[in-house]
């Protein structure tokens, strides 16, 4: 199981597929994830902003505190199962409720079976652990900090780690406006470009909090490659 963490927008999808398919030719069975399909879904994520209204955090998905641990931890210890088998993988769509997302039915959710050789696991915040106190951005942080540890479940499936590292994490506000933008142009209910800034940008705290805290405490304690990226995602310099 191989964590990829990448900022929105970087290409963790693209790189993840390319990854599939090289694992493919040379004869393993792989399989991506994303810890966005983990998503709570819009109900629950409803529920969540109404119980921290002060928050602005909380107010819509991305931020940790807004996925389901339990379907996560389930998901990937499944998925790592050396049994024959099938397992059901969650599925959220972005492009719901005008862009605000919602999980798919179980009913919609894929089937992959088992065994599988590689399950490679990518998110913005795969890896993030709690900072020290004193360099939390403001008071919301606080609860955004507590809940980190319950990703801990998750960190400790993974056998290897991948980081992609932004020159500059302000890159992220044009990376996923182009997101956004391609969903529109194929019909789907992407956010407006004030949207996406509005969006993204509340993520830019987490960023500058979370990135240091990562690199200092990595959540897989071999197997790790680190590589900076420029604006045009491709590589600066790479550490193992």
């Amino acid at each position: 199981l191989l964590g990829l963490n990448a900022p929105q927008g970087a290409g963790k999808t693209t790189i993840s597929r390319a990854l599939c398919e090289r694992l493919e030719r040379a004869g393993k069975r792989a399989l991506a994830v994303s810890i966005d399909d983990f998503y709570y879904t819009r109900q629950d994520q409803l529920a969540l902003a109404t119980r921290f209204p002060g928050n602005p955090y909380l107010q819509q998905r991305g931020y940790p505190g807004t996925h389901d641990l339990a379907l996560g931890e389930r998901t990937l210890k499944s998925l790592k199962s050396a049994a024959a088998g099938e397992v059901s993988v969650p599925r959220y769509d972005k492009s719901a409720h005008r862009g605000q997302g919602d999980r798919l039915p179980e009913s919609a959710w894929p089937k992959v079976a088992l065994p599988l050789d590689f399950v490679i696991v990518e998110g913005w915040m795969l890896g993030f652990s709690p900072a020290p106190e004193g360099v939390l951005p403001n008071e919301s942080f606080r609860k955004i900090n507590s809940f980190l540890n319950g990703y801990t479940a998750w960190h400790r499936e993974l056998d290897g780690f991948l980081q992609l590292v932004p020159a500059d994490p302000r890159y992220v506000l044009d990376w996923r406006a182009e997101a956004e933008r391609k969903m529109r142009e194929e019909g789907k209910g992407g956010m407006s470009d004030e949207e996406v800034r509005a969006y993204a940008g509340k993520f830019l705290p987490a960023y500058e909090t979370y990135l240091p805290v990562l690199t200092a405490n990595p959540p897989a304690r071999n197997n790790i490659l680190r590589i900076q990226i420029g604006k045009n995602r491709l590589p600066t310099e790479s550490t193992v």
